[in-house]
């Protein structure tokens, strides 16, 4: 084990000189399209943040089945691990986050499963999944190879949502949008270089003399040091030698810029699956349309990425014979906390057909249960569920 975790966190100086220098070379006009530098892109950004905050806000908890029912399972020594800290490093939330980061912008996360002597599952330590390759042996068994290093595939929980063909490793969202994350880095280079130059092309000059070479390279020398960059915007020009100044008359909307930055957007926000209205674009979207909008974004695109990480944390994180009476489930009432009226009408309708009682909707809360609150009822004046299986009349 410890040759293992030497070899895994033995090369951190070298992962981060090569994101400097990814990130250097982004900055330099390099226009190779990575996972590092497509972060450097805004909508990128937006949409990759939206959905790991939407994803981290949910809690994960194990669950045991009994005779009565399906209880939280305190015990098992996964809760504490994936409730509130997967490692002594981070807390569950950032690493609910690194997962949905890591399957938007490299199409797979991985992370070190670390079992004490008994084999228990004592901790969870992500690892760059860039450095990570995965094979498949002649008897369809999965290999991991970090940095070289063969890794047993128990000692490795795996989380993709785009399958290649073998399904044996995820497919990058960044290299199937390449071409339009380069139209979008160039769109922002573009409008860079413009407010640089003073924020619109400022025009040409005219005169009917011939410019000797000294004069041409003052005036050239001259426009660079006092009326280029946003600083030196507005301001007059000193003209000489019959010189005079005429604008031009593009813009960036005449050259439709802004409307191809608008399409690029709506491109890259349906790559991700998320809704233009949640990451500040409000285009075509009215009062009404915008409910239904952050609904279609967690019934279409988080339910099912929630439902994919749990079924492959039971995958890998589950011995066999635990998989028939544990389960690994997201909390989705938990996006009810902030939204206060619809939690209270959530509450309601599952309390007027006897599906919630009085002390689980105050555990929902945080709140303490009272001696009786565990009855449930029904909407016939209110009578208990037990009186009715019972045929007692409601008002007894």
């Amino acid at each position: 084990m410890k040759n293992f975790l030497s070899n895994l966190f033995t090369t951190k100086a070298e992962i981060s000189t090569d994101s400097n220098e990814q990130i250097r070379s982004f900055f330099r006009g390099d226009k190779r399209i990575t996972a590092n530098n497509a972060q450097k892109i805004a909508i990128v950004m937006a949409c990759v943040n939206v959905k790991a905050s939407a994803v981290c806000a949910m809690s994960i908890k194990t669950y045991k089945r009994t005779d009565s029912g399906k209880v939280e399972d305190y015990k098992n020594s996964l809760y504490n691990l994936l409730r509130y800290e997967p490692n002594p490093n981070i807390t569950a939330s950032i690493y609910k986050k690194m997962i949905s980061q890591d399957i938007d912008l490299r199409g797979n996360h991985y992370s070190q499963i670390v079992r004490n002597g008994l084999g228990q599952i004592v901790a969870l330590y992500p690892l760059v999944a860039d450095k990570m390759q995965v094979e498949l042996t002649t008897n369809n068994k999965k290999v991991y190879k970090y940095d070289g290093v063969v890794i047993p595939s128990n000692k490795i929980l795996h989380i993709f949502d785009i399958p290649d063909v073998q399904g044996i490793k995820g497919l990058s969202r960044i290299e199937y949008a390449k071409q339009t994350l380069e139209f979008a880095n160039n769109s922002a280079t573009h409008g860079n270089k413009i407010f640089k130059n003073g924020t619109s092309p400022s025009g040409a000059f005219e005169t009917d003399q011939t410019l000797n070479d000294e004069s041409y390279n003052r005036l050239k020398d001259n426009i660079v040091e006092k009326y280029t960059g946003l600083e030196n915007s507005s301001t007059p020009l000193l003209l000489e030698g019959g010189l005079t100044f005429k604008p031009l008359a593009i813009k960036n909307s005449d050259a439709e810029w802004l409307e191809s930055r608008r399409f690029n957007r709506e491109e890259l926000a349906a790559v991700f699956g998320v809704p233009t209205s949640m990451i500040n674009d409000a285009t075509n979207s009215a009062y009404g349309n915008l409910e239904q909008r952050f609904l279609s974004f967690f019934s279409n695109t988080i339910f099912p990425l929630t439902t994919i990480i749990e079924e492959q944390l039971r995958q890998s994180l589950l011995k066999t014979e635990e998989k028939a009476t544990t389960s690994i489930k997201f909390k989705y009432n938990t996006m009810l906390r902030v939204d206060t009226q619809t939690r209270a009408e959530y509450y309601q309708t599952r309390f007027n057909i006897g599906s919630i009682s009085p002390n689980e909707i105050r555990a929902y809360e945080d709140e303490n249960g009272f001696e009786g609150g565990d009855e449930r009822y029904v909407q016939l004046n209110l009578s208990t569920v037990q009186n009715l299986n019972k045929g007692v009349p409601e008002n007894e």
